[in-house]
């Protein structure tokens, strides 16, 4: 699945990230949890791709998010 760098969700810190994550729900219903994160770059910017697990029908789930607000600095 190609991802869609346009649609990266702003973020200002990696707690951020996961506060996002926290606060979505599968269509299940269940919760997710955070299995892994990945630093990417496109077009010579940086972004973090978290991948989640619902918890309750395990389905995973990506979430890109904008790093460029706080990235190296």
């Amino acid at each position: 699945m190609e991802l869609d760098y346009s649609r990266a969700i702003p973020v200002q810190n990696i707690p951020q990230e996961y506060a996002f994550i926290a606060a979505q729900r599968c269509p299940c219903t269940g919760q997710l949890e955070v299995t892994r994160q990945a630093l990417v770059f496109h077009a010579g910017q940086p972004y973090d791709l978290l991948f989640a697990v619902c918890q309750r029908c395990g389905q995973e789930h990506r979430f890109l998010f904008d790093i460029r607000s706080f990235f190296g600095k």
